[in-house]
């Protein structure tokens, strides 16, 4: 392993240790936010972000192990 590298593992916790968190701590429905007439649940917005992040960050570890 290159530790020079091991910023790319990090994004790739965050999002795993994110998504973690979010499902262990809270459930959906548990909370909503409401602006009028439109309600949102944070839960599904915080899983999204996590799974975007740990996704999104695996892809480039994965583009970067390609070029080796």
């Amino acid at each position: 392993m290159d530790w020079d590298r091991l910023y790319e593992w990090q994004q790739v916790a965050v999002g795993v240790v994110g998504l973690v968190l979010t499902v262990a701590v809270t459930g959906p429905g548990e909370h909503s936010v409401a602006a009028g007439p439109l309600r949102l649940d944070p839960f599904y917005f915080a899983v999204g972000c996590f799974g975007f992040v740990c996704c999104w960050s695996a892809a480039k570890l994965w583009q970067s192990r390609g070029g080796e």
